[in-house]
């Protein structure tokens, strides 16, 4: 990675860090930072992510660390640059060529690594070995897991697709619902004035309740019927995933026994065929590897059974203590017995749903007919009333008492709204009258109030009037005597002004006089005007010349100053890059240090526990 790539990649992370996880840095900070300090910001920037990763490394081991970080930047998709071995080596190294384009990839899209983590954390598919999936219970619950990932991501996307559903539409959507409703309640309210008038009306409600009773169990049928279907078909995939791992663990062992078989004619081969010391030195190095082999095995196996039989009385112990409850004899053929009753319910149910099946075969028939035999009836008169020249009489019968009923309701509604306009209108008058009762005594007070008010009124704009007169007089007066003010305030600080300069110009004159009267008398009798002056001219003339050395001096410094400014800024950069090496040098020193301290633990630790090595081979 380039350095101007490098440097692109430090702003973007460091802009990343200061606007999502309010984390300033400056470039020169960031740069700076390197081994445990960078791995921290990474772990940080992962927990942000997903809450389960710890929030600190604290005491971890750095290669559990490497291991933990590997395994979710793998789970969230990352590419990773370098081979496992490479990545592993230079990442706990706390290589930055490594880290800062993983810090930038994480937070680039912060907000989508959030929700990749939350959906990988359940849908994650987890190694299992093929012998174990071989099992049946295994491949059940394997099963059950990938319906329950599948359930789960059907329930994330529609929870996102709610999430962006926009507030407005939906009450838009809610509005023109209501407004259905009330269009339908309308159509009820009509259909029950219409039904009112239909003669055998309950008989008909009757068939009507029964045909819908009818149609709801055949609905019932027909989810149960796709539920067994549905069963069926999970059986028989089950089924089927437990024939092909049949067939997997019957080809595994299969190959095994060949192998060991070829590995047995070989081993056969070679004793025949080699008579010298050499030929017979494989097949003993061979027995020798099968013995150790052997014995590893023989040592695993004494090892597992005396964990179980531990975790045998540690059981006895729990049940004794009363921690682990095993279900008595009589408790497990409560359970068979149970067990017997569901799978007769199930069948008492089945003869059921037949039974169902077949009452609603004859209720769909009978429908069938009735609406034949309806359509006949219609026909029939329809040719009745054609043959007789009264074509269409029904039609405009239904038409007629549709527009009669319609007609009624109007007059109704007619007849109640003029009741209710007149009830109303005779109210309003009723409350008008008792109003102007009520206001009579009001109406008298108030004219006398406003007889009052026109006196007192008058009076008020008279007095008013006399007083405008008089502020505008007093204005007047004070506006003459402000600017009066004003022109002799001017006038005195022009005076003040000329006796200040003339007073100084006179003690400027009295001073000269005075140094000139002091010059002559020093110039004619040889005596000095104080301690330090002899004569001014004198005095004058040596503080010119020791102005004249400063200035020159000073300009010498300058141009000398000036030459030496580069030199000393390339010397001040020279000492920064040594004071970065020595502290790089001190940090390398540090890790081999503890590199070095690693190792010794150890090989102490080795060297005490020599059984753990054989144990782990």
């Amino acid at each position: 990675m380039s350095s101007k790539q490098s440097g692109d990649i430090v702003e973007q992370i460091v802009l990343y860090l200061k606007t999502i996880l309010e984390i300033s840095f400056t470039l020169f900070q960031f740069s700076e930072l390197a081994g445990g300090e960078l791995l921290d910001l990474l772990n940080t920037v992962i927990y942000k992510i997903d809450d389960s990763q710890p929030e600190k490394i604290g005491t971890e081991k750095i290669e559990a660390t490497v291991e933990r970080i590997s395994e979710f930047l793998r789970i969230m998709k990352y590419e990773f640059p370098v081979d496992p071995e490479e990545w592993d080596v230079r990442f706990s190294n706390a290589d930055k060529d490594l880290i800062y384009p993983v810090l930038n990839w994480l937070l680039s899209d912060f907000e989508n690594m959030k929700k990749r983590a939350y959906k990988a954390r359940y849908s994650e598919e987890i190694p299992i070995p093929e012998e174990i999936k071989a099992n049946n219970t295994v491949s059940e619950l394997i099963g059950e897991l990938h319906e329950l990932q599948e359930r789960f991501e059907a329930v994330l996307q529609e929870y996102d697709e709610i999430g962006g559903t926009n507030v407005d539409e939906l009450k838009k959507t809610q509005q023109a619902l209501e407004a259905d409703k009330a269009r339908l309640a309308t159509k009820i309210s009509g259909f029950k004035r219409k039904l009112a008038k239909v003669p055998n009306l309950e008989e008909m409600l009757k068939w009507t309740s029964k045909l819908r009773e009818a149609s709801d169990r055949e609905l019932k049928l027909n989810e149960e019927l796709q539920q067994l279907i549905q069963a069926k078909h999970d059986l028989e995939v089950r089924q089927h995933t437990a024939l092909e791992n049949t067939k997997n663990v019957k080809k595994h062992m299969e190959e095994k026994l060949n192998f060991l078989r070829n590995e047995l004619s070989n081993l056969q081969n070679a004793g025949k065929t080699s008579s010298d010391d050499k030929g017979i030195a494989i097949p003993q190095q061979q027995v020798a590897a099968a013995r150790k082999r052997l014995d590893q095995k023989r040592r695993q196996l004494a090892d597992m059974q005396k964990a179980h039989q531990e975790a045998e009385e540690q059981l006895k112990e729990k049940q004794e203590n009363g921690a682990i409850e095993v279900p008595s004899p009589t408790q497990f053929a409560a359970y068979v017995r149970n067990l017997k009753t569901k799978n007769e319910n199930y069948k008492e149910l089945q003869a059921t749903l037949a039974q169902a099946r077949k009452e609603l075969a004859v209720m769909m028939r009978t429908e069938e007919i009735v609406e034949q035999q309806a359509k006949k009836t219609k026909g029939e008169i329809s040719r009745i009333e054609h043959e007789r020249g009264v074509g269409g009489f029904r039609e405009a019968r239904a038409q007629l008492e549709k527009v009669s009923a319609t007609k009624a309701d109007l007059d109704d509604m007619k007849g109640k709204t003029l009741e209710e306009m007149s009830t109303i209108s005779k109210e309003i008058q009723r409350n008008i009258q008792a109003r102007q009762s009520e206001l009579k005594p009001l109406v008298a007070k108030l004219q006398d109030i406003r007889k009052k008010k026109a006196a007192v009124e008058s009076k008020y704009l008279q007095s008013k009037q006399r007083y405008q007169n008089a502020v505008s007089e007093y204005d007047t007066v004070c506006m003459e005597l402000d600017e009066e003010s004003k022109k002799l305030r001017g006038e005195i600080g022009t005076y003040q002004s000329k006796y200040h300069n003339v007073a100084q110009m006179l003690a400027g004159l009295d001073r000269t006089l005075k140094r000139v009267r002091e010059e002559q008398t020093a110039t004619e009798t040889g005596n000095p005007v104080s301690k330090t002056i002899k004569t001014y001219a004198k005095y004058f003339q040596k503080a010119s010349h020791e102005l004249k050395k400063e200035t020159k001096a000073l300009k010498e410094q300058k141009k000398t100053i000036g030459n030496q400014t580069e030199a000393n800024q390339k010397q001040l950069e020279a000492f920064q890059s040594l004071r970065r090496l020595l502290q790089v040098k001190l940090e390398c020193t540090k890790i081999a240090k503890q590199k070095k301290e690693d190792e010794l633990k150890q090989d102490e630790n080795e060297r005490r526990n020599p059984d753990e090595i054989i144990d782990i081979l």
